[in-house]
């Protein structure tokens, strides 16, 4: 019986995220949606304005989760998914299509409130 050899460790080392640094993307991201929401009666479009709401919504679920997030890579991942939360706010709220916007409205913060609700629960990371 042959046995093939264990696969090599390709995978970058693990830097960590300090409370520090979560605590301040917590206060960026959310000082960010916050102006946002303040700017949303400038515009004119309704969805633009959306769009513009929607993107306070983005800020403040990424904003929500950095504090739990234990290393960069998972940081990464989860600007990732609110950089194609975003985009697919931009696409629904400019193209009307009010099923996907507020199906989003509830996915984004739902997924944000996932990363706190499990590390505390039983230690699952939401954006591994």
């Amino acid at each position: 019986m042959t046995t093939a050899p264990a696969p090599a460790k390709t995978s970058a080392p693990v830097t960590y995220l300090t409370k520090a640094v979560g605590g301040g993307l917590f206060v960026l991201f959310w000082a960010i949606a916050i102006v946002l929401w303040v700017l949303v009666g400038q515009f004119d479009d309704a969805g633009l304005r959306g769009f513009v709401a929607d993107a306070g919504i983005v800020f403040a679920a990424v904003g929500t989760a950095a504090p739990f997030l234990a290393t960069t890579r998972s940081l990464t991942i989860a600007l990732g998914w609110g950089a194609v939360a975003l985009g697919l706010f931009a696409l629904a709220d400019l193209g009307q299509l009010t099923v996907i916007v507020y199906l989003l409205r509830m996915f984004v913060p739902l997924v944000a409130i996932l990363a706190p609700v499990n590390k505390f629960v039983n230690g699952y990371r939401v954006f591994v």
